[in-house]
């Protein structure tokens, strides 16, 4: 591999070299077009003349404060180009709708209205580029009753329910690190995006994608589908394990050195096995066995566990682990995620870079690594307005409007659905996976889902809402793919699709002659992705290993939570299952994309523990830039001050505040009326404000328990600050704006399931705006998929399935 990030040496091949890009977004969907800019795509960055936003946040290099020294910016906007418009000026706004003219899509994240009260909202520019997808990334989206609410990634996070559910029981709501809003939204933005490339295609017209964080967020972790179903609100657990989705003794445990490991036992098999291990008569009584027994009994399971593994250091515990395939992994800090062997072992995840301003450094690179289309850095992030001349001399001979190739004009039929015609076999198993598959699957592809009855998925008995939530919107076709006729099945119906899809541990289905190289001896223009824990490299190769895994090796465990809280009461959720889905499910259409343009399929390794470190990207760049490994900052961060949850008055209420300007401040000052702190000399400035956050924020917290957090959020919105109540489960499935954009969806499933309430597609295309339908039985398309699609007669089936080939 070559030293900057490329899975082989042609690195003048770009996926997406063909497409043009105007980034107008801030810093909710700057991550879609360095996404698109990363694998080739010429992204123009349109800033304000003062610069973007981005460029005003920390951390800084060498801490000094400077528009091209913000890390933060330089992460965010690698292999972009940038020059500088001023919306208020007509002669700018002109340049930008010839640039729209000559462009492919156009990002954007203003206010709703904003963009269509200067004449250049998306029903202007699809008036001179037919043609142009327009991508709307916003905190509500462009409908509802809170569309013209502020927001930022930490409302985002609060009106989601993401806050709600994990962490520390003893403390106020923790939002996660790194903006995870705010990337996770870019990231469906990006696979919609390409998505509506692929629509255009078939009919030479664009449109625009509404998608809102609130959304993103929402649709995590089965909240609302939860309640949904019975009621139950996910809670935060503190030391304790959640009821849903984790199986004790699952959870963070010490080692003799002092240091944390992360331990999963999902699997009844690998329960069995850690008992056996440990040799403890009490936990041999069978009735540990039960899931439910368990879990209401954890203290004294968890107090044997921790008694046994404080008889190891850490590093002995996970390799005594692992050598057992029990999935355990080191909670690690960025510098142990720089420094991991994993890290350094696969030798291309960290990248070289210079920077005008920077110079030489490290940079952390991405996590997924495309055969025929590297990722690479061929330009650091831009200065300001570096490169006004040449787009506007590229402007002067460019034709007049962008035409789309290969189009043929026709106004699409009814119900037409973006991916339409695309074919998906999905080995995928657990969440990040299947959820990929679910996300394309909604927009239209035919995911046919491979099952066994060997290798149950459908929640080992336990009725609940969790499977059907993953795995709606698909086919499920039951083979034996051991047996030689199962198979060659396999093979025709790798013959007559698009992409095939697994997150085996490295190496499964090559050892079942089902790797790459058979797949494309099959199928010449093959996709192939594999999502494995960490890879084909390196010395985790063969590691097993779950998301809660994924979270501690990657740095988010260590720093999701309150500097003085405990590890063991720091989020235990699978997030990065859905980072590691939303990055599959791009991946999918970006090679699409190039295949559309060159004919070629390709083999694609994602890595979910690079997944999850990669949307730590600004932690990782400080500690290779400045040397600073990060501790965990609760609500707080580098810049915006206050940045909190704020106690409200009923039980376990809160309300989150985030002031990132002097303007807000001052609005939220004037909301509060004559408190004592809205004088405060000690608050007067950002840079005072930031110095003092403790101090700010038990005074604000005296003034937000008088009321209840929607008083607060409304009263706040009103006066322009951005403010979000920190949703429950039951909260989000009554939340008025979700229920107005048609976002919660009742979805008829299989027996025993029947209709069910979930959160519906996540991203809203205008033209093809996707759907959903429910759950499949298991084999219930094995008829529909050999006989209808690959031909084979009724008879014939009906063999398959007495030899048990087909089940």
């Amino acid at each position: 591999m070559s030293n900057d990030g490329s899975f082989n040496k042609r690195d003048s091949i770009t996926a997406l070299g063909h497409l043009r890009v105007l980034e107008l977004a801030g810093p909710p969907g700057q991550h879609c077009g360095k996404l698109m800019a990363d694998m080739g795509a010429d992204v123009i960055k349109i800033e304000p003349p003062e610069g973007d936003f981005a460029r005003s946040v920390g951390p800084f290099y060498k801490d000094m404060p400077n528009r091209e020294g913000s890390l933060y910016f330089l992460n965010f906007n690698t292999n972009k180009r940038s020059i500088t418009l001023d919306m208020k000026s007509e002669a700018d706004r002109d340049v930008l709708r010839r640039l729209a003219a000559t462009a492919d899509v156009v990002i954007e994240s203003f206010q709703p209205g904003y963009l269509d009260s200067l004449g250049l909202g998306y029903k202007d520019l699809s008036r001179i580029n037919p043609g142009l997808v327009m991508t709307s990334i916003t905190s509500f989206g462009q409908t509802g009753p809170y569309r013209n609410y502020l927001g930022t990634d930490l409302v985002a996070q609060a009106m989601g329910g993401l806050m709600y559910i994990q962490g520390d029981d003893t403390k106020p709501p923790c939002n996660a690190p790194g903006e995870q809003a705010y990337q996770l939204t870019s990231t469906h933005a990006t696979y919609a995006t390409l998505a509506a490339l692929q629509f255009r295609r078939k009919s030479g017209r664009g449109q625009q994608i509404d998608v809102s964080l609130q959304d993103v967020v929402s649709h995590l972790l089965f909240t609302i589908c939860n309640y949904a179903f019975n009621r139950y609100i996910m809670r935060r657990t503190g030391k304790l394990i959640p009821r849903y989705g984790v199986a004790v003794p699952s959870s963070y445990y010490t080692c003799k050195d002092g240091k944390d490991v992360s331990l999963s036992v999902p699997a009844p098999a690998k329960f069995k096995e850690l008992v056996e291990w440990i040799g403890n008569e009490i936990l041999k009584d069978p009735i540990w066995n039960d899931r439910g027994y368990r879990t209401a009994n954890q203290e004294v399971m968890v107090e044997i566990v921790q008694e046994f593994i404080l008889g190891f250091t850490r590093e002995e515990f996970v390799g005594e682990a692992q050598k057992r395939r029990i999935p355990v992994m080191s909670i690690k800090d960025l510098a142990g995620v720089v420094n991991d062997p994993q890290t350094r072992g696969r030798g291309d995840y960290l990248v070289k870079s210079i920077h005008p301003h920077i110079g030489d450094h490290t940079y952390p690179g991405a996590p997924y690594r495309f055969t025929e289309t590297p990722w690479r850095i061929h330009r650091p992030a831009p200065l300001l307005g570096q490169h006004q001349d040449e787009v506007l001399q590229e402007l002067k001979k460019a034709p007049r409007v962008r035409r789309v190739k290969g189009a043929y004009r026709r106004k699409p039929a009814k119900h037409q659905l973006p991916l339409q015609g695309i074919r998906i076999v999905d080995f995928t198993q657990g969440w990040a996976g299947p959820f990929a598959t679910r996300y394309v699957a909604d927009l239209g592809a035919e995911v046919i889902k491979v099952e066994s009855n060997q290798r149950p998925q459908r929640g080992g008995g336990e009725l609940g809402p969790m499977f059907p939530e993953i795995n709606r919107s698909k086919l499920s076709i039951t083979v034996d793919f051991q047996n030689r006729e199962g198979k060659e099945l396999l093979k025709r119906l790798v013959q007559m699709s698009d992409i095939v899809i697994d997150n085996f541990s490295a190496g499964v289905l090559e050892r079942h002659g089902l790797g790459y190289k058979e797949l494309k001896m099959w199928k010449a223009d093959i996709i192939m992705i594999c999502m494995s824990a960490f890879g084909s490299k390196g010395p985790y190769a063969d590691y097993v290993a779950f998301g809660q895994e994924m979270l501690a090796v990657s740095g988010v465990s260590y720093l999701w939570g309150y500097p003085n809280s405990p590890q063991v009461s720091r989020a235990k959720v699978y997030y990065t299952d859905f980072a590691s889905a939303a990055i599959g499910a791009c991946c999918m259409m970006v090679a699409l994309e190039s295949r559309n343009e060159t004919g070629k399929g390709q083999y694609i390794e994602l890595a979910q523990a690079e997944a999850s470190a990669s949307t730590l990207g600004v932690g990782l760049l400080d500690y290779l830039v400045n040397g600073r490994n990060w501790d965990p900052m609760g609500n707080h961060n580098f810049t915006a001050a206050p940045h909190h949850a704020y106690p409200c008055r009923g039980e376990d209420q809160w309300c989150v505040i985030a002031c990132w300007t002097q303007d807000h401040w001052e609005r939220l000052c004037k909301v509060a009326g004559k408190q004592p702190w809205t004088s405060d000399p000690r608050f007067a400035t950002l840079e005072s404000r930031w110095k003092n956050q403790d101090a700010l924020d038990a005074a604000i917290g005296q003034w937000t328990k008088e009321y209840t957090p929607y008083q607060v959020m409304h009263m706040l919105q009103r006066a322009g600050v951005p403010a979000g109540v920190v949703q429950s489960g039951e909260q989000l499935y009554h939340d008025i704006h979700l229920r107005d954009r048609n976002f919660i969806a009742p979805i008829e499933h299989c027996p025993p399931f029947g209709t069910m309430e979930h959160s519906s597609v996540v991203p809203v295309l205008s033209l093809t705006p996707g759907r959903v339908y429910g759950l499949h039985d298991l084999g219930q398309d094995n008829y529909h998929v050999f006989s209808d699609i690959l031909g084979l007669s009724k008879e014939e089936v009906d063999r398959l399935m007495e030899k048990k080939v087909l089940y």
